[in-house]
């Protein structure tokens, strides 16, 4: 059958590409860089999206402002920390959408292993918050030297993941409370996901 035939392709296809991303070197599994780029490449290959940030590590304070904008934006909307409130929504032109966004696995890995080994090094317990934002031209000026990436991505929201120590958690709120645990050395990054869709 047609249906069947094509899982079992999409199936073969995926395992062979896992198989060829890793090797076996000194009775380990290890994984080979130049490959694990190329699995990534296959497995998230957008054409309508080819430039792409794919992610990156941001500072929290840069990512911050665009999480703080983004609760600004959405009170515009009617969307806030309360519900049932009235409004009076004048807005006169719509906005691009954001559906989801991709990224680079291998990127986002080295992230969080360097923020888990820097706070397990000051005795902390890491947590991840995500959070949204949205792009302002402060932060793009900042990160996308691309002039098409920043037009496209002005005003978009964006997610970002924000690193805090357990011990210091606030329930609720915007903020991911995510300063660098004391006594570690950096640290003091979030990540912004990048890959905006559409």
């Amino acid at each position: 059958m047609p249906y069947k035939s094509s899982i079992l392709f999409l199936f073969i296809a995926l395992a062979a590409g896992v198989v060829f991303a890793f090797r076996e070197s000194d009775g380990a599994h290890q994984i080979n860089g130049n490959q694990w780029q190329l699995l990534s490449r296959t497995l998230n290959t957008n054409p309508g999206n080819s430039t792409d940030t794919g992610g990156r590590a941001v500072s929290i304070d840069s990512a911050q402002l665009c999480i703080d904008k983004y609760a600004t934006v959405m009170l515009q909307h009617g969307f806030s920390a309360v519900a049932g409130q009235k409004v009076n929504i004048q807005i006169k032109r719509t906005s691009m959408i954001t559906t989801g966004e991709v990224f680079r696995g291998k990127g986002l890995l080295d992230w969080l292993t360097q923020t888990a080994e820097q706070y397990n090094a000051a005795g902390k317990t890491l947590m991840i918050k995500i959070q949204l934002g949205i792009y302002d031209s402060t932060y793009l000026n900042t990160y996308q030297s691309n002039a098409e990436i920043k037009n496209r991505y002005r005003d978009r929201i964006a997610i970002f993941l924000m690193p805090y120590d357990s011990a210091q958690a606030v329930p609720g709120g915007i903020h991911a409370n995510a300063a660098a645990p004391a006594g570690s050395t950096g640290g003091g990054t979030g990540y912004d996901l990048g890959g905006i869709q559409p």
